[in-house]
């Protein structure tokens, strides 16, 4: 099977908190985690657009001016193979869950995620690179 690229989400507001939502599904149903998929690159999308699909999906609103921070290779995954990450902002009085994708979203500061239990997929080192490139 080739792989593919996967895309997440950094969405962050005026407070520079970053969404997370509570995934509905598996892997990691239940667990705390960036937006991202492959679902919209296998349908053909382009990254942008399919970045744009997988907020959309699980916020049900838009995700505004996203733009490409960095790329992570991925181990030990048969479907992907590299992240590419996208940080951007949605309109937060237009966010609504969308099950059975997504079941709840919160806002985290940078101190509150590190006190979360594992996130989903590779996005403790995600979100932890984004930190470093904000801090450095």
């Amino acid at each position: 099977m080739e792989k593919v690229k996967a895309t997440c989400a950094i969405v962050i507001n005026d407070k520079k908190e970053i969404l997370l939502i509570k995934r509905g599904r598996e892997p990691f149903a239940g667990h705390w985690a960036l937006i991202s998929g492959i679902g919209e690159i296998k349908k053909g999308f382009p990254l942008e657009k399919a970045v744009l699909g997988e907020v959309e999906c699980d916020l049900q609103t838009l995700f505004l001016e996203p733009r490409v921070l960095f790329t992570i290779p991925v181990h030990n995954d048969e479907h992907v193979d590299k992240i590419v990450v996208f940080v951007g902002k949605v309109d937060e009085s237009k966010v609504k869950v969308n099950p059975p994708f997504s079941l709840e979203y919160k806002w985290f500061s940078p101190v509150e995620i590190e006190k979360l239990d594992r996130l989903a997929f590779e996005h403790n080192e995600i979100i932890g690179k984004y930190l470093k490139t904000k801090i450095d």
